[in-house]
C-alpha cells in the first residue's frame, strides 16, 4: 500500500515536472496563458513617468500598486485605459496600446495644479501688451486710455516700472508695437502711417536728427513693418509695394522700392536674424495664370555683397 501512494505522488511530482517548468520558462521569458483565448501569449509592458512625480496609477479603473515612475508588466496585448490622480492636480487620462513583446514608453507626462500662481505684474489697466526678442525681461505695454506706452519687469522680484511716453493720444486702430533691436526706438502703425518713438533715456544726439519722434507716411494702407537688423531702416510692406525707409532722413529720403506686390492681403513674417522676409503673393505663373504662393526675400548685408561678388566674377 505504501509503495503504491510513492508511486501515486512520484508520478505526479514528474507531471508537475513537465507542467511547472515549461509554464515557469514561458513566464521568464514575458509569455502569459490567454485564458479566454486558451492560447500562450507573449505579453508587452506600460512605462509611465510624470511631472510631478508620485502620481497614483489606475489600469482599466483599477489602482496598481505602484507611483509613477511606475511599470506595469505582464500585460496581454489590448488596449488599456491608463489614468494618473495626484492630489492638487488635474487627472490625466489615455487609452494605451499594448503590443506583443514590446514596452509603451509614456515620459514627461505633465499634470497642471488646480491652483495656479497667478499674480499681477503692472499697476495700470492694460489695452495690450508686447514682449520683444531684443528685451525678453520687459513687457511694453499700452495702457487702457492708450494714452501711455509703458515699460515693466517680467521678473516677480522686480517691480520696475518706466513710463517711456506719457499724454498720447493712440489711435483705435493700431498695430503692431515694435521695439528695435538696439532698444532705443519703437514703432506702431494704423492706415498709411508709422509713428517712430526714440526711448527717452536712449535719445540720440540733437545733431543727428532734427526731430526726435516722427511720422512716416506711405501712400497706400500698411500691411505689415518690421525693423532692419541694425536698427536704422524700416521696412514697410504695404498692399502695394515692399519699401525700405532711412530713419536718418526721417523717412523722406533714401527710400528704396524693394518690391511690388499684387495681394493686398499678403501675410508676412520676417526672420530679424537673417534679415530675411518671407510673404505671400499673388504672381503670373508659367501656365500664364494668377497663382498665390509664399516668397522668400533675402535684403541681408550677406546677400548684397554676394549680389556684388557674382558681378565682378562676371565682369573678370
Amino acid at each position: 500500500m505504501v509503495q503504491k501512494v510513492r508511486a501515486i505522488l512520484f508520478y505526479i511530482s514528474v507531471i508537475l515536472f513537465f507542467v511547472l517548468i515549461p509554464s515557469v520558462l514561458l513566464y521568464s521569458f514575458g509569455y502569459k496563458l490567454d485564458i479566454s483565448k486558451l492560447r500562450i501569449i507573449k505579453t508587452g509592458l506600460i512605462y509611465v513617468e510624470s511631472v510631478p512625480v508620485g502620481a497614483k496609477v489606475y489600469l482599466n479603473g483599477r489602482r496598481i500598486k505602484y507611483t509613477t515612475p511606475a511599470a506595469i508588466e505582464e500585460l496581454l496585448p489590448g488596449v488599456y485605459k491608463l489614468s494618473l490622480a495626484l492630489e492638487g492636480y488635474y487627472p490625466w487620462y489615455q487609452e494605451v496600446l499594448v503590443e506583443p513583446g514590446k514596452a509603451n514608453i509614456l515620459q514627461d507626462i505633465i499634470l497642471f495644479s488646480t491652483k495656479p500662481h497667478l499674480e499681477k505684474i503692472n499697476i495700470s489697466d492694460v489695452y495690450d501688451f508686447y514682449v520683444f526678442p531684443a528685451d525678453k525681461d520687459n513687457a511694453y505695454y499700452i495702457s487702457d486710455n492708450k494714452s501711455t506706452i509703458a515699460k515693466t519687469s517680467l521678473n516677480p522680484k522686480d517691480r520696475e516700472l518706466n513710463i517711456l511716453f506719457g499724454n498720447l493720444e493712440l489711435p483705435e486702430n493700431i498695430k503692431d508695437l515694435s521695439l528695435s533691436p538696439d532698444k532705443k526706438k519703437i514703432f506702431y502703425y494704423f492706415g498709411n502711417r508709422l509713428e517712430v518713438l526714440y526711448v527717452p533715456s536712449e535719445k540720440p544726439e540733437r545733431n543727428q536728427i532734427k526731430d526726435i519722434n516722427f511720422s512716416i507716411n506711405t501712400e497706400r494702407k500698411i500691411l505689415n513693418a518690421f525693423w532692419y537688423s541694425d536698427s536704422e531702416h524700416v521696412l514697410i510692406m504695404t498692399d502695394k509695394d515692399i519699401k525700405i525707409y532711412e530713419l536718418i532722413s526721417q523717412g523722406k529720403n533714401n527710400i528704396v522700392t524693394l518690391l511690388n506686390i499684387n495681394d493686398k492681403r499678403s501675410k508676412a513674417f520676417y526672420d530679424i536674424d537673417d534679415d530675411i522676409l518671407y510673404f505671400t503673393d499673388i504672381q503670373d505663373g508659367p501656365d500664364g495664370k494668377s497663382h498665390k504662393g509664399l516668397y522668400r526675400l533675402d535684403i541681408s548685408k550677406k546677400s548684397l555683397f554676394t549680389f556684388f561678388k557674382d558681378i565682378e566674377g562676371n565682369i573678370k
